[in-house]
């Protein structure tokens, strides 16, 4: 599956989601400050880094039906966005919560991670989508993610890996508010330097959205 297609499957509802019944996953955003959980990074990243905390930013993706075309449909649209939601009956459908997370390491370096935790309609964990990591330029307000890692599991202990694919995705931040909010409008997703090769994703104009991708401030946490 190419790198765009994953990315699309953050947002719409993926057919592996619903065409079978998920075994539940005993994972938390506990294992966030679990110094165990970041435990491959120094190979990784071959540097010597160490996490002190971790700076967290979460935004929820939900299934809600809509009117489009004079006909109710349903898609997985941002929990705060109500642009065409239909409220005439209560709903609640699979979820998925992605998050932006931030450390702070020891030497100091810009280290950035997107994780992503799928959700049934039970709110029980049933799956991981994508997570990279990369670095945030807060001057620039931009994230870019060179590396795509996976999430191992070995006895309910948790811990990133990394993939072999490579990986070229920039995040383009309408505002980006340390402690507070950033909110992505870009997506560019570099695969060579030749011509058309490149594919360049407007969130607002894909969502009708302008807030499809913003990721507010959750807590920042010590890793110990």
């Amino acid at each position: 599956m190419s790198t765009l297609n994953k990315i699309l499957l953050l947002f719409i509802v993926a057919g592996t989601l619903f065409g079978c019944s998920p075994r539940n996953i005993a994972f938390s955003t506990n294992n966030f400050s679990n110094p165990s959980f970041y435990q491959a990074l120094p190979a990784i990243l071959n540097k010597d880094v160490h996490p002190d905390s971790v700076i967290i930013y979460e935004t929820t993706f939900e299934e809600k039906p809509y009117e489009g075309y004079y006909v109710i449909d349903y898609s997985e649209v941002n929990s705060k966005n109500d642009n065409n939601i239909l409220h005439y009956k209560r709903f609640k459908g699979y979820y998925q919560k992605l998050y932006l997370l931030k450390l702070v390491t020891h030497p100091r370096d810009s280290i950035t991670i997107y994780f992503s935790l799928k959700y049934n309609i039970f709110d029980q964990c049933i799956g991981f989508g994508p997570t990279y990591i990369g670095t945030m330029d807060e001057s620039k307000k931009l994230v870019f993610f060179n590396g795509e890692m996976y999430t191992r599991n070995k006895k309910n202990n948790y811990s990133l890996k990394k993939s072999r694919l490579p990986l070229a995705l920039y995040m383009n931040a309408e505002t980006m508010i340390p402690g507070r909010y950033i909110n992505i409008d870009k997506m560019i997703v570099e695969k060579s330097f030749e011509l058309g090769n490149n594919v360049v994703i407007d969130i607002p104009r894909i969502f009708h959205d302008s807030a499809a991708l913003k990721f507010e401030y959750i807590d920042t946490r010590s890793i110990k």
